[in-house]
Order: C-alpha cells, then structure tokens, then sequence
C-alpha cells in the first residue's frame, strides 16, 4: 500500500557528485507538513493487515525524499481482507480528523486550537487510497464463490476507478477536511 504524490519535476544541482533534486525538496517538505496523515495512512493499513492474518513484509512509512510512503504484505486471496486493508486510511483517518477538528475549539486559545487543526487536515488530506492501495482488488474479487462475483466486483470497481484518476485522492481528502471542518462548527 502506498501513497503517491505528484511533485514538480526540476533539479537544482548540488556542489558533489549527486545532483539534488527540487522534487526531492518538494517531497521532503510536503512530507514534514503531513508527516502525521502519512504514519496513521499506513498505520491503518498495517491494522487492517493484523485484523485479516495478512502479514506485513516491509514499510517506508516517511520516505521523506521520496513520491510515496509504503507498506508491503504478503498476497493477499481474500476480497473482504483486500478492500479492508484498500480503504483502512479512510475510517481511521476521517475518524482521526473529525477527532481533531471537535477538539480544536474545546482547546481554548487559538495557540492550543492549532495543533489539532493542523492534525486535522493532515488527517482528511491522507485519509484516501492510492492507486498502489487498490491494484489487487479485481484480482481477489475474481476468487469470490461465483454467485458473490459480481458484488466483489461491484464494490472493486469504484473504488479502484477512483484511484486511478490521478489527484483524486487529495482532491477528495481536501473535500472531505472541508466537510469534517463545517460539520465540526459549534
């Protein structure tokens, strides 16, 4: 499971034998501003691979330079595991930032109201499944008994069309920290 970011692509060269990159610039500082959706993003991907008995290989959960943090797990053959661990960032993170916007103005002072407005979009921007996230889901829908076919497939499809659209996943999360911030108004 990952996720993916677009970034700008121009280089800006370094005084050794490594050219630094802008895009690495882009990421490292993108990663430092959400660094706390990032970890609960994979985190839930990680429960929900505990919840299912699907072991978890290896994870770059920052990858501060890099276009994505990640989880690899062993193959998965069950479609109710797959689409769990697929959407897992979206019930934990919509949780965490709904969380974090009802507390923001119990905190008080706009000083303690920060933080957890800050963890609240962090939280709804990360809260959606990458392209990455959602690849094996036709595949293990395919294994359903033939009568529930159909369904898995039903269910795969959006989910999986949605993904593939690129941005759509911080389109949808900048949405949805919108709607959690309304809903969350006194």
């Amino acid at each position: 499971m990952d996720i993916e970011r677009p970034g700008p692509q121009f280089t800006c060269p370094v005084t050794d034998d490594r050219s630094f990159s802008g895009t690495d610039l882009y990421y490292a500082v993108e990663t430092a501003l959400i660094a706390p959706g990032i970890v609960s993003h994979e985190a839930a991907h990680m429960l929900a691979c505990r919840v299912t008995g699907v072991g978890v290989v290896e994870s770059s959960v920052l990858n501060p330079f890099g276009a994505d943090a990640y989880l690899d797990h062993q193959p998965v053959r069950s479609f109710p595991a797959d689409l769990l661990i697929a959407v897992a960032p979206v019930l934990l993170n919509t949780t965490l930032a709904f969380a974090a916007f009802v507390l923001a103005p119990a905190a008080g002072t706009p000083l303690l109201s920060a933080p957890c407005y800050w963890l609240g979009v962090c939280f709804g921007l990360t809260a959606f499944p990458s392209v990455g996230d959602t690849e094996t889901l036709f595949e293990t829908a395919g294994t359903l008994p033939r009568p529930l076919r159909p369904v898995g497939y039903l269910l795969a499809a959006p989910v999986r069309a949605f993904t593939l659209v690129p941005g759509s996943a911080g389109v949808a999360g900048f949405a949805l920290l919108l709607f959690l911030f309304g809903v969350t108004r006194p």
